[in-house]
């Protein structure tokens, strides 16, 4: 059968399934002597007749077409990933209830498959972020050059993230082949699935005391490495921190909530926006470290990344430097269907910046842009060479510049308490 045309057959199949569900709720049901009634009121006869012909299309699949015997659950499922797709969501995304362990799996920083981060999609394909170490994508190859363009002959174009991060996924041994474009070539790479786990968060005290933290991606144990490494930070003496969020592709709410309340004073992080008009507004407690403080992005940096710039940037906490970010201001929810146990994630709510801002399609605008040198562009962030660096060096310079006027307004402050003293 014509791949469009079982499409079609899913996702119609899907609407009968699902308005059924929720129509069987209200249905009425009387016992007579002569047997049962079901009687349902004229708005849910209107929506069982208009769905007549899908429940009758539905039926042929399973009796009349030609080919691998197809089960009821396929059907369903692939209905319901159908309907997903049908809609004007990007992001919205069907799971079964495996599909969903294995992508909570994934969340929390353990891996079944190539041990690669990637972007949003963009175009074609996903930009290679972060080859983690001794991961099998490291092994096969694979750089930060690299844009994926197809696992296995699947074309990445139109496929959201979390449907391209399940091509990788895979039981340890399996092999799978990606396309990549690497240098304007064209390039079959062959990885062999394993299982690993992958750290979030790396820190490092540069000279003059400049705490420097890279978050990779807000998810897993994103929220307490970070915090265990801002406290060893600060028990060091830390007297600036810059925190580098280049090529992050973003994560959960809660996770980068919880992180910017660690930064910031008493103030407004972020108000999401429901579709029904509610309105949630989340706030810093004020209880942070008062250090000068840089966020580092770059056109990767999305979502959740943005959240915590634009809070930095819109509340004076600190400054952004680096370049305008990828622009995803909207926010998913997964939700358990009751009926087979599968999970659906959907868009549900939109997010505004402290002053009101959407960054969705826009971005955030540092306030120092500046760009890598050509030949740093392609290389992961955490193997740039320190000294070349220019856009850490324009972090490190101003919070450090932030850090002596303290120190000196510190200094003379105890000076005249001193003079006044003696007096």
């Amino acid at each position: 059968m014509n791949p469009w045309l079982k499409k079609v057959i899913f996702i119609l199949a899907g609407i009968l399934i699902t308005a059924a569900a929720s129509s069987a709720i209200t249905i009425l049901v009387l016992r007579a002597q002569a047997g049962e009634r079901v009687v349902l009121s004229a708005e849910e006869f209107e929506r069982y007749h208009a769905l007549a012909p899908v429940l009758e299309l539905f039926e042929k699949i399973k009796t009349e077409h030609y080919g691998d015997e197809t089960t009821d659950n396929q059907l369903i499922d692939g209905a319901l990933d159908g309907m997903l797709q049908s809609i004007d969501d990007p992001y919205a995304k069907y799971y079964t209830a495996e599909e969903y362990t294995a992508y909570l799996e994934q969340m929390d920083g353990r891996y079944q498959g190539i041990g690669a981060l990637v972007g949003q999609p963009q175009g074609e394909g996903v930009p290679v972020l972060k080859v983690y170490k001794d991961s099998p994508a490291e092994k096969a190859g694979l750089t930060t050059r690299d844009v994926i363009t197809a696992v296995d002959t699947v074309s990445l174009t139109g496929l959201s993230l979390e449907e391209i991060e399940r091509l990788f996924s895979g039981d340890d041994g399996t092999a799978l082949t990606v396309r990549v474009l690497r240098e304007r070539q064209q390039l079959d790479i062959a990885v062999v699935r394993a299982a690993g786990t992958t750290q979030r968060v790396t820190h490092k005290l540069f000279l003059q005391r400049t705490g420097y933290m890279m978050v990779d991606k807000f998810t897993g144990t994103a929220l307490e490495e970070f915090e265990e490494k801002l406290r060893d930070l600060t028990d060091r003496g830390m007297r600036s921190l810059v925190v580098d969020l280049r090529n992050n592709p973003g994560g959960e709410l809660n996770q980068v909530i919880a992180i910017a309340d660690m930064l910031l004073a008493d103030s407004i992080i972020v108000t999401v926006r429901q579709a029904n008009g509610a309105a949630h507004e989340y706030r810093a407690d004020g209880r942070c470290t008062e250090v000068p403080l840089a966020i580092l992005v770059n056109e990767n940096s999305a979502s959740a990344s943005e959240i915590l710039a634009a809070a930095v940037q819109d509340c004076g906490r600190g400054i952004v430097v680096g370049l305008p970010t990828f622009g995803k201001g909207v926010v998913q929810t997964a939700m358990q269907l009751k009926s087979n146990r599968g999970w659906v994630k959907l868009t549900t709510a939109a997010y505004y910046t402290p002053n009101g801002h959407s960054v969705d399609g826009k971005g955030v605008t540092p306030d120092i842009e500046i760009d890598l040198a050509d030949n740093f562009k392609q290389m992961p962030i955490d193997q740039i060479d320190q000294d070349e660096d220019a856009q850490l060096w324009a972090a490190l310079d101003e919070v450090r510049e932030q850090a002596d006027l303290l120190d000196e307004q510190k200094n003379n402050g105890e000076s005249a308490a001193g003079t006044q003293d003696a007096a």
